[in-house]
């Protein structure tokens, strides 16, 4: 009989923890086992067994040496962990317990009291003889990015553009022939800056196509849609860079989905450019708009793991400053492939703030700056192989191996 697996979710503000949690949950019911998965409240550490969720409706739950799984690990401290994991056998009257799996997000900033050995020290003392500790991510050592699944992938790929035709019929608009979509997600405190490099950059890179641009940006922290709004009004307009369009129109939507048009900027090019700022997108249309997109910009975790599902290839990112030693381990990458042509490449498609200095790091390309052949054949099998680097597999070998 297979051990039970319990699924121990930390969570802070905002839903991507738990789209973590319940990705695992998923490569856990896929072994067969019963199990559950139980949230925890990082700031509160208010364990939430009344609302389990369980893998397997219609298997009675063993607490008798269950595998326990504790993801993202790193929203508490070492010392923290181990006591929220004693009060959760207590309540749950769990006498023996040998295995825990440790599964972080994608590399993260960590104290310097925090390493993994620390994890593995606190942990001790609750008597487990397996300790298992792994992070997503794209450093050598970390497991890599954990996909959407793939008949999802499917049946938005399959459905996407006309799913958004039908949203855009809804509000007596169409989508508009021969001109290329791109979909950024910004969640950090730098949005002008991010929304800066990646329309200015993708407007470059794009500047040999004919087709005229439509430019979607998704602002998750409030207030900041009509700051963006002004600062980018301002640095497009008679700036080096208005030789990359002809007109650039400015709108935002608000939350009660109502247009409002804010003007144009022109310029001495031939495309046309239209920016929308909104603050919220439902996330069957935001994967919709990221399927049919040229290029999109994200930022976190699973905004980046769902354009890789959906695209194949790395987005522009909008980086915050814990997420230090994800992009670190990209540019490793990025200059063993393809030099530093591919590692410039690399570094204009990442925008935000350093941890600890909190200054800005960012790279504008310039008016010419038109990727060469080799860059691209670089760029694209450096795409290829980050791709590849699908997590769920390994994580579902670790599993079998305890149960």
């Amino acid at each position: 009989m297979k051990r039970s697996i319990l699924i121990l979710n930390i969570f802070t503000a905002g839903g991507g923890d738990y789209a973590l949690g319940k990705k695992i949950k998923d490569i856990a019911r896929s072994t067969q086992s019963e199990g559950a998965l139980i949230t925890v409240n990082a700031k509160t550490r208010y364990i939430n067994i009344q609302g389990k969720e369980v893998l397997n409706p219609g298997k009675k739950l063993n607490y008798d040496d269950p595998v326990v799984i504790v993801t993202p690990h790193s929203l508490l401290s070492p010392d923290v962990l181990s006591t929220v994991l004693a009060d959760l056998f207590y309540q749950l009257e769990i006498i023996t317990c040998n295995t825990i799996i440790l599964i972080d997000e994608m590399d993260v900033t960590r104290d310097a009291a925090s390493s993994d050995r620390d994890y593995k020290a606190a942990l001790l003392s609750l008597c487990f003889e397996n300790i298992i500790v792994q992070s997503l991510g794209f450093t050598k050592k970390s497991l890599g990015y954990l996909p959407m699944p793939e008949q999802e992938v499917i049946n938005i790929q399959k459905s996407a553009k006309q799913e958004i035709i039908k949203l855009l019929d809804s509000y007596n608009l169409s989508l508009p022939v021969n001109c290329s979509l791109y979909l950024a997600y910004l969640s950090s405190d730098t949005v002008t800056t991010c929304a800066q490099i990646f329309i200015i950059n993708s407007l470059i890179e794009d500047s040999g196509l004919p087709n005229n641009s439509a430019y979607v940006l998704v602002c998750r922290e409030k207030g900041s849609i009509e700051r963006l709004l002004k600062n980018l009004k301002e640095s497009l307009s008679g700036s080096i860079y208005n030789d990359l369009f002809s007109e650039c129109h400015y709108s935002t939507m608000k939350d009660e989905n109502i247009f409002q048009c804010h003007g144009f900027s022109r310029g001495t090019g031939k495309k046309k450019v239209h920016i929308v700022i909104t603050q919220t997108i439902p996330g069957t249309t935001f994967k919709n708009l990221t399927s049919i997109s040229k290029t999109g910009m994200m930022s976190g975790d699973q905004s980046l793991s769902d354009y890789l599902s959906l695209k194949k290839r790395l987005p522009y990112y909008d980086k915050q400053t814990w997420k230090d030693p994800l992009i670190k381990g990209l540019k490793v990458r990025a200059r063993e492939l393809g030099g530093e042509e591919l590692l410039n490449k690399f570094k204009s498609m990442v925008a935000g703030r350093k941890a600890f200095t909190g200054s800005l790091s960012f790279k504008l390309l310039a008016p010419d700056d038109v990727p060469t052949l080799s860059l691209k054949n670089s760029l694209h099998a450096f795409n290829n192989e980050i791709y590849a680097r699908k997590a769920d597999g390994k994580i579902r070998e670790i599993l079998m191996r305890y149960l």
